[in-house]
C-alpha cells in the first residue's frame, strides 16, 4: 500500500463513514472512494462490506488496521522531526576560532546560541587560521571564525563583524602632555609582541615598520588575551584587537585608539562543498549580535586621546608613573 492509501485507509477506519473520513482529510468523497477501490484492487481483497450507510471493516481490514497505525506513527515522528530540524537544528556544531575570537566574541554569541537552541550541542575548539581551514576543508569542524584568514578557493567566507587593533598600557602611566601622543612615546616601558604569523599579526608588524617605530620586544607571546594580561600586571604595554582589549576589566589597564586605524575583519568561514545547516546560520547571527556589542563598548572605555603610529619627533618617551 502506499503512504495515501494508508491514510485513506486509516481515515475510513477511525471514521467509520466515507463523507466523515473525506472531511477529516479535508479531500472530497469520490477521492476517498477512488483511493480505497485502487487499494483494494492491489491487495486482491475488500478491505469493507459497504451497507447501511456505514463501512464495515474486513477480518483482513482490522489486521492491516493495527499495521497502518504502526506507519503513520512512524510517519508523525518523521514530521516533528523535520519540524524540530527546520526551527532548532539538530546534533553537536563542531565550531573552531582563533583565540583572540574563542576569548571575547565567541563567549556571548555561544551564550546567546544556547538560549535559542537549548538541544542543541556546540563544541568549541580554539585554532590559529591555517589549522582552520584545514579542519573545514577535512570535515573536522562544521564552522570556524577567524580575522583577516587567507582566501581558500574551497572555502566560503563571509564577513559577520569588523574591529581596530588598540593600544594596551597599564594602568598609572602618563603620557607626556600638551602635544599629540605617538606610539613611541609609550615604549619606555617593555612592548609585549605576539609570536604570531597570522594575516592580522603580519599586519600590525608592517604597520610599524612603516611608522619607523623601533618596537623591540623581550616578551612575546602567542596570543592577544595573555598579552591583555600581561599589561594588567605592569609587565609592559600591546597591541591587541579590540574585542580582547574590551572583555575584561579596566582596572588595571588604559585603551588608546591607534591613528590611523588599522582595521581587520571578522570572517565565518564554511567548507564551500557543504550545504549551511540551521544551527550554523544561527550561530554565525549569533556571532554577528555579539560583534555588535562589542563595538558599542569601545567608545566606553576607550581614552578620549588617540594616538600616531607614527615616531614621536624626539628621542625620549616622556612617561611618567602617577603616584
Amino acid at each position: 500500500m502506499r503512504l495515501r492509501q494508508i491514510e485513506v485507509f486509516r481515515a475510513v477506519m477511525l471514521m467509520k463513514t466515507v463523507s466523515e473520513a473525506a472531511r477529516y482529510l479535508h479531500v472530497s468523497q469520490p477521492v476517498v472512494t477512488r483511493v480505497l477501490q485502487h487499494a483494494e484492487q492491489e491487495l486482491g481483497f475488500a478491505l469493507f462490506e459497504r451497507g447501511r450507510g456505514r463501512m464495515m471493516p474486513t477480518p483482513e481490514a482490522l489486521v492491516l488496521f493495527e499495521e497502518a497505525n504502526r506507519v503513520y506513527g512512524g510517519i508523525e515522528r518523521l514530521r516533528k522531526v523535520a519540524g524540530h530540524l527546520r526551527h532548532h537544528g539538530a546534533g553537536v556544531l563542531r565550531v573552531a576560532a582563533t583565540p583572540s575570537l574563542a576569548q571575547s566574541v565567541l563567549t556571548g554569541a555561544v551564550q546567546r546560541f544556547g538560549q535559542r537552541h537549548p538541544d542543541a550541542g556546540c563544541r568549541i575548539l580554539s585554532h590559529h587560521s591555517h589549522d582552520i581551514l584545514q579542519g573545514l576543508l577535512a570535515h573536522d569542524f562544521d564552522l570556524g571564525f577567524a580575522i583577516n584568514p587567507p582566501e581558500h578557493e574551497a572555502i566560503r567566507a563571509e564577513v559577520v563583524g569588523h574591529g581596530r587593533m588598540v593600544l594596551a598600557v597599564p594602568a598609572g602611566i602618563a603620557p607626556p602632555a600638551g602635544r599629540p601622543l605617538h606610539l613611541d612615546d609609550f615604549l619606555g616601558l617593555p612592548f609585549i609582541a605576539l609570536d604570531d604569523e597570522s594575516p592580522l599579526g603580519m599586519l600590525v608588524q608592517q604597520r610599524l615598520r612603516d611608522a619607523g617605530v623601533d618596537a623591540v620586544s623581550r616578551l612575546e607571546v602567542q596570543t592577544y588575551s595573555l598579552a591583555r594580561a600581561l599589561v594588567e600586571s605592569g609587565a609592559g604595554v600591546a597591541i591587541v584587537d579590540q574585542n580582547t582589549a574590551v572583555s575584561g576589566a579596566f582596572d588595571a589597564l588604559t585603551l588608546y585608539a591607534i591613528e590611523p586605524p588599522l582595521r581587520f575583519d571578522v570572517v565565518m568561514l564554511r567548507a564551500a562543498h557543504r550545504p549551511s545547516s540551521v544551527l550554523s546560520d544561527s550561530l554565525g547571527e549569533c556571532l554577528r549580535d555579539a560583534q555588535a556589542k562589542l563595538d558599542a563598548r569601545l567608545p566606553q572605555v576607550i581614552d578620549s586621546t588617540p594616538v600616531a603610529w607614527e615616531a614621536a619627533p624626539r628621542a625620549a618617551s616622556g612617561l611618567t608613573q602617577d603616584e
